[in-house]
């Protein structure tokens, strides 16, 4: 889904109004540090957790690797 899109734009907008605002050559690379680390965080937790099934009402919560893992262990056999 896009939704990575959105994320990575909110951050983007964010660290450009840092950068308008604090007029530090350092703002760009310590903005695009932190927006790394939450991305990769973020990717983790929606790939792996939860680890157990969650369901809250009509929708299933689970980790996307999880959850499609026999598909995924099916097509790595294969690729090798």
């Amino acid at each position: 889904v896009d939704s990575g899109l959105w994320f990575g734009f909110l951050l983007g907008m964010m660290q450009l109004v840092v950068s308008l605002y604090w007029d530090n050559p350092w703002s760009l690379s310590i903005g695009g540090l932190i927006v790394g680390l939450a991305t990769n965080w973020l990717a983790l937790k929606w790939i792996f957790e939860p680890v157990n099934p969650l369901k809250i009402g009509p929708v299933v919560l689970q980790g996307l690797f999880l959850r499609r893992q026999k598909e995924v262990s099916a097509d790595f056999a294969n690729f090798f």
